[in-house]
């Protein structure tokens, strides 16, 4: 059987439906961009570098602090959050905790303490609808793991006020400021020296063959 004239465009318009169809269903399906999300209130965060300088800030909800573009910090140096939410605020809590933590992580904040994460309170205006508060991670968990983290909290404040969401972290500190980096270098070194001792000593140690025939007798 012949094709028609009709037969070969038919065939085009359907592989051009089919590869549409592909790629709105990937766009779909495709994982958000898992930017800084916020919850029962918004508000933003900044933080300095080691030497005081402004070093970044970002506003929740909003496109920062994504897996991407996360929102940079230095362990020892100050973080500052604020937010707003519609119910008036005179205290709270805080909370942050790492999401889907590393073995390190994790084994880290088992040595510290840690486990349920970093928190602290915060005091604000009475009756005031914006609360502030400056806080130093190190003073609190003096373990200082570098490293890209996506950081869960909330926030409990009085008048029943409860502000949750998450925000991707950089830890820009450098290897040499975690206690554990010092630890596995330790045991690296310690293991290279008794592989050199032991084991180069073992093949380069003359082999003597035993026959077990005595020697003759004048």
């Amino acid at each position: 059987m012949r094709e028609t004239a009709d037969t070969h465009p038919m065939k085009v318009r359907g592989l051009v439906l089919v590869a549409i169809g592909t790629m709105v269903l990937i766009a779909l399906l495709a994982p958000p961009a898992r930017a800084a999300t916020a919850r029962g209130c918004s508000g933003s965060i900044s933080s300095v570098d080691d030497k005081g300088a402004s070093l970044d800030s970002v506003g929740v909800p909003g496109p920062g602090g994504s897996d991407a573009d996360p929102f940079r910090l230095y362990w020892a140096a100050p973080v500052t959050w604020t937010g707003q939410s519609a119910q008036p605020v005179a205290a709270g809590t805080w909370r942050l905790t790492v999401q889907d933590p590393s073995a390190l992580f994790a084994l880290g904040e088992l040595v510290t303490g840690h486990v349920h994460g970093l928190n602290g309170t915060f005091t604000a205006a009475q009756d005031g609808t914006s609360f502030t508060n400056t806080f130093t991670p190190s003073s609190i968990e003096p373990v200082t793991l570098p490293g890209r983290y996506r950081v869960g909290y909330t926030v409990i404040g009085t008048g029943g006020v409860v502000c949750t969401g998450t925000i991707s972290v950089l830890v820009m500190d450098p290897p040499g400021r975690n206690p554990l980096w010092w630890l596995a270098l330790v045991l690296i070194l310690a293991g290279l020296a008794m592989f050199f001792v032991y084991g180069l000593s073992k093949w380069t140690r003359p082999v003597s063959a035993r026959t077990g025939e005595r020697p003759a007798g004048p």
